[in-house]
């Protein structure tokens, strides 16, 4: 009996040791607690890493390489300064130096000014407000597919489809563009002649490259307006299929107040963009109406064409912008 008695009293010996032993190192037990949280979360993080994470990731990545994400002093200098210099500075530069005889025959200077003018006007109009917008809510809230509405499990294939479709469209916009002034900069060139066959070649790629930059600019936040208002589509053929199978009136009319309440936020926040925009493409019309018909010389696609090239330009860009506004 004696023998059991002390067997059982070392047992409280040894936990008290232990726990003094615990109450000496307290720290290895915090480090122990954050390693096993951070497990917790790495592997959280790792689930919750999905297919249109990586897609919205993927466009914002595109987007920044644009200069539209502005979030720091120094990615608002450079998004501007490159803007400046290839959209701007490069094509005004390239016109005040090429001065050759019989020049006026592929390029009107005055024209051409003009036309970089507008097209760097749209251009920087579309940088302003949409890195605004990606500053103040980021691509999740922006484009209103945010992790927190409860919607993104549901559309998550059907965002990353749209997604898709937009970044298509982005390209078949862009290319008849590019295939435009690249023709005509080169149907240019063979009347006009410089003293270096390597300077023609040299204001050939610096006019397209100008051109194709604040084309792709341009194109982009009015394929981001296109974006958003697709998405919103998703919710309302989602609607239209809830007034089939859904009799609560109080659900269904939660659910008319939210889609109302996110095209208010996508007119307030595009409100400034298409104002901006139409002012500019009519000014711009306005301005090439008065140099062409005040122009006293001879007028021809060699050097006019880059008028109609901005004119259809700015049609096809406005067209489906209004579509959408309506």
């Amino acid at each position: 009996m004696a023998e059991t008695h002390i067997q059982v009293a070392d047992v409280p010996e040894e936990e008290s040791h232990s726990r003094q032993l615990q109450d000496q190192t307290p720290l290895l037990k915090v480090e122990q607690t954050q390693q096993s949280q951070n497990q917790e979360t790495t592997e959280e993080d790792q689930e919750a890493y999905t297919p249109l994470d990586k897609t919205l990731k993927t466009l914002d990545s595109f987007l920044a390489l644009l200069g539209f994400k502005q979030n720091s002093i120094l990615s608002v200098g450079l998004s501007w300064m490159v803007f400046l210099l290839i959209g701007f500075f490069l094509p005004v530069v390239i016109l005040q130096l090429s001065n050759c005889p019989g020049c006026e025959k592929g390029q009107i200077k005055s024209f051409e000014l003009d036309i970089v003018a507008s097209q760097a006007s749209l251009a920087a109009a579309s940088l302003i407000c949409v890195s605004h917008n990606l500053r103040k809510y980021g691509i999740r809230k922006f484009l209103f597919v945010d992790r927190y509405t409860g919607h993104v499990e549901r559309f998550s294939d059907q965002y990353i489809q749209k997604i898709s479709e937009s970044v298509r469209l982005l390209v078949l916009w862009v290319l008849p563009c590019f295939i435009l002034k690249t023709a005509r900069e080169v149907i240019r060139m063979l009347y006009v002649h410089h003293e270096l066959w390597w300077q023609t070649v040299v204001i050939l790629l610096a006019f397209v490259l100008s051109s194709t930059y604040v084309t792709i600019i341009f194109l982009c936040s009015c394929i981001l307006f296109y974006l958003v208002c697709n998405l919103q589509i998703i919710h309302f053929d989602d609607y239209g299929k809830l007034l089939e199978r859904q009799s609560d009136v109080l659900i269904l009319i939660k659910e008319h107040i939210r889609l109302r309440h996110y095209l208010s936020k996508i007119s307030h926040r595009f409100r400034i963009y298409l104002i901006l925009v139409f002012l500019i493409v009519t000014v711009s019309q306005f301005v090439t109406l008065f140099q062409t018909t005040g122009y006293t010389g001879i007028i021809s696609f060699i050097n006019g064409g880059d008028f109609a090239h901005i004119s259809a330009f700015s049609s096809m860009c406005t067209s489906p912008v209004l579509l959408l506004c309506s």
